[in-house]
């Protein structure tokens, strides 16, 4: 994976990222339209198999890296969480 900021302002950004697909940037969204500073989260792939997606958050004016960092760490607490889950579930 290899992360390209494309534009930022103070209260929105885009960022390419390389190497990704779907299931990471649709979780991810999914997160940071959570955050009540979220005005916007979405991400665009123009083909699958020949373009980079591109993610893309507003917010009400707070950091917009800082939210997507905040959003990024509560994604891995819930993967986390479904690992220590399944493990249990798995040994019954």
């Amino acid at each position: 994976m290899e992360l390209t900021i494309v534009n930022k302002t103070e209260n929105e950004i885009s960022i390419k990222v390389a190497g990704e697909t779907h299931t990471l940037l649709n979780a991810l969204k999914t997160v940071l339209l959570n955050n009540k500073h979220v005005e916007i989260a979405t991400y665009d792939i123009k083909h699958p198999t020949i373009s980079d997606p591109v993610l893309f958050v507003r917010t009400d004016g707070a950091d917009p890296i800082e939210v997507i960092k905040k959003a990024s760490n509560e994604l891995v607490k819930e993967c986390d969480e479904f690992i220590k889950l399944f493990k249990k579930k798995t040994k019954e």
